[in-house]
């Protein structure tokens, strides 16, 4: 019987390696990471993204108005003529110049394939600077996370490898115990209650696969 111990981890607990976000400059996935500043107790907080070069640090950021992105926010969000799964996407883009001219989805319950051609269901928001603990954001420069997928249920996301595997072992135990003192600010503690279900485990495991396969395409960064 496979057995999840939860020491009542936190979403900081998981800041320490590298967050790893969608570069806002160029859709690809970028990393955030705390390095350390000589002759200083403070570490900081930088952004860098391997595709387009973009690095910069918090300081930065605010003096180049580095956290305002004016973004194309494409979204299909449509139900399935099996009528137990949907067709899903949500992607922002830097200008109308990038969007791709078609869009295979899946349906999350079928498999069903349907393409979508432009033009696509479209608005123009703003990102804001530090937007904290947001859902689905990074708590440094609130840039949205890249190891996220999409279930029937909602979105599963985390910030990096290791918590992702810590939801991997917490999702596959058949028996979960508790450790902790500070249940109320544990992660775990905080999931919705369809991904601590062991009803949708299966389905769970399948995204996190996903999630698996999209973490073994990133490139290190060796510059830290």
């Amino acid at each position: 019987m496979k057995r999840f111990i939860d020491e009542g981890k936190t979403w900081d607990s998981f800041t320490h390696a590298p967050v790893l976000v969608v570069c806002p400059f160029c859709q690809s996935n970028a990393q955030v990471f705390q390095q350390e500043l000589s002759n200083q107790p403070k570490k900081s907080i930088v952004f860098s993204c391997l595709s387009c070069c973009k690095t910069f640090d918090q300081d930065q950021q605010q003096q180049n108005n580095l956290g305002y992105f004016d973004e194309i926010n494409v979204e299909i969000n449509q139900t399935c003529s099996c009528k137990r799964g949907k067709y899903y996407f949500s992607q922002s883009y830097a200008q109308p110049s990038v969007l791709p001219p078609f869009i295979k989805l899946n349906c999350t319950f079928c498999q069903k394939e349907q393409v979508y051609t432009s033009p696509y269901p479209l608005f123009t928001y703003k990102i804001p600077r530090k937007s904290g603990f947001e859902i689905n954001k990074d708590p440094f420069f609130g840039y949205r996370l890249y190891l996220t997928t999409e279930t029937r249920h909602g979105l599963i996301f985390v910030y990096n490898t290791e918590q992702l595997n810590d939801l991997k072992a917490y999702i596959s135990a058949e028996l979960r115990q508790k450790t902790c003192t500070n249940k109320n600010k544990a992660y775990l503690s905080r999931l919705p209650a369809w991904i601590k279900s062991t009803r949708n485990r299966k389905e769970i495991l399948k995204a996190i696969l996903r999630l698996e396969q999209m973490a073994s395409t990133i490139q290190p960064l060796t510059n830290k």
